[in-house]
């Protein structure tokens, strides 16, 4: 989406903005730097209502924006925001020195398979809502979430399920394509998957202790090696 040229001006600005977080909009006369409007702009950002205006004029394809000194997995804010512009979003880390590259989200998707865990990117709710996309042609809402949501209070895996049009079943009626959920060291369930055959499911398992873990690729794995964790099996209805 980006040239490696755009990537580097982009790293650059954002260690000049630091640390406030800086914001960009691509757009199909490319790539700009646009103020970020905020009030409080180290920790969150806006784009102006004229901005918008001319980003959208222009024909919008992106947004991309930093976050200093915090991890470049996109917050609540910010998915909720791409989804409201149905556009790819993209961010990354910065400090004063040096920014990372960027993640994106809201555009291609990975394979299923082989998929590093990355919150609010490719966590297990992005995998299973890509696999029904893939596999059943069924397009499952989106839940903007913080990492570590499961120990703020909510309860979004059962309540988001339900929602889109899921049905609790027994363990004995499960076949492939049902979604199972767990408890992973967790009050919640905060992970999820499918069931495959020959015993199989297909999840992405994350980090206890970072949003980001390149170490933790989706797979399938035998099921009966998280039996004892799951809660809840559950049939999609429509």
């Amino acid at each position: 989406m980006l040239t490696k040229e755009q990537e580097n001006l982009i790293r650059e600005q954002a260690v000049e903005a630091y640390p406030n977080e800086a914001v960009w909009v691509l757009t199909e006369r490319g790539l700009k730097q646009v103020e970020n409007a905020h009030e409080t702009p180290e920790s969150h950002f806006r784009i102006s209502k004229r901005e918008t205006v001319i980003a959208h004029s222009e024909g919008l394809l992106a947004v991309i924006h930093s976050h200093p000194d915090r991890d470049p997995v996109p917050s609540e804010a910010d998915m909720a925001s791409q989804v409201a512009t149905g556009v790819p979003w993209g961010v990354l880390s910065c400090d004063s020195e040096a920014a990372s590259g960027i993640n994106w989200w809201g555009g291609e998707r990975p394979p299923l398979l082989g998929r590093p865990f990355m919150h609010g990117i490719t966590d297990c709710y992005a995998l299973i809502k890509d696999y029904y996309l893939q596999e059943r042609q069924v397009l499952l809402p989106e839940y903007p979430r913080d990492w570590r949501w499961w120990e703020a209070g909510q309860d979004l895996f059962v309540e988001g399920f339900a929602k889109a049009g899921f049905r609790k079943i027994t363990a004995e009626e499960a076949r492939p394509g049902d979604v199972w959920l767990a408890k992973i060291r967790s009050r919640v369930v905060n992970h999820g998957g499918i069931v495959l055959d020959s015993g199989l499911m297909l999840h992405q398992l994350g980090s206890p202790s970072s949003p980001i873990d390149h170490s933790r690729l989706s797979a399938r794995e035998p099921i009966g090696r998280y039996i004892g964790f799951i809660t809840h099996w559950l049939r999609y209805e429509g």
